[in-house]
């Protein structure tokens, strides 16, 4: 079977609520492990748990630096494997994207999410969010011996839903480096904005979109059957 429209949407930050669920879990942080911090250090803050998770390049290095810096005597895979599962739990769910991407679907589209990551942590993500019944297949890098380059996850993804020839494929991620990674696979782009900018050297997509029920609504509109 092949199709002939395929919308592939990131799982955090345009599928699921990140921003939220970090917010919640750096909260239950600080208060879980209140008790915990060494003598020396000071005291958890959730507002420093934020910068550092904006700072830190991976979970690791954000782990090994919370861990060091309260003097926590939990291994880092504790803290990250706590984290995971809470941050899964923690996603809220938004009836309008649902309902925005209930719409997409039913005028004709598959949809796909592409991630890296664990791919239980990733479909507990979709499940917690009430999302998990729209996505035809989620591709993580978790799933093979796919590298962490996300044009892979990309071209994954379509082989996976059948794409037919000349079929209209569109990425929406809110990773500026997906666009990149989109136009290498030969997929149209779509940006979730939220509220940033995209600097003059920065690629550039097809189209930017304030929110990923923004997205949808431009897909239906751009792409009628």
């Amino acid at each position: 079977m092949t199709t002939a429209r395929i919308a592939l949407f990131s799982i955090d930050h345009a599928l699921t609520d990140r921003q939220t669920a970090f917010e919640l879990w750096a909260g239950e942080f600080a208060a879980e492990y209140a008790d915990e911090v060494a003598a020396n250090c000071p005291e958890i803050e959730p507002t420093w748990l934020r910068v550092a998770d904006r700072a830190c390049a991976d979970r690791v290095e954000y782990f090994t630096l919370l861990r060091a810096r309260y003097g926590l005597d939990r291994s880092v895979d504790h803290l990250h494997a706590g984290y995971r599962r809470r941050l899964a739990e923690l996603v809220p769910h938004r009836p309008e994207v649902t309902a925005a991407l209930t719409d997409l679907k039913e005028a004709g589209w598959t949809l796909g999410a592409i991630t890296g990551g664990e791919r239980a942590t990733q479909i507990r993500k979709l499940h917690t969010a009430q999302l998990d019944h729209l996505v035809d297949a989620v591709i993580t890098t978790g799933d093979s011996d796919l590298c962490e380059a996300r044009v892979d996850l990309m071209r994954k993804a379509v082989e996976d839903l059948g794409a037919a020839p000349h079929a209209e494929v569109w990425l929406v991620s809110d990773f500026a480096t997906d666009v990149v990674g989109a136009h290498t696979a030969g997929l149209g782009s779509v940006w979730i904005s939220r509220g940033r900018t995209l600097a003059p050297g920065d690629p550039q997509p097809e189209r930017v979109c304030e929110t990923v029920v923004e997205a949808t609504r431009w897909l239906a509109a751009a792409c009628p059957r």
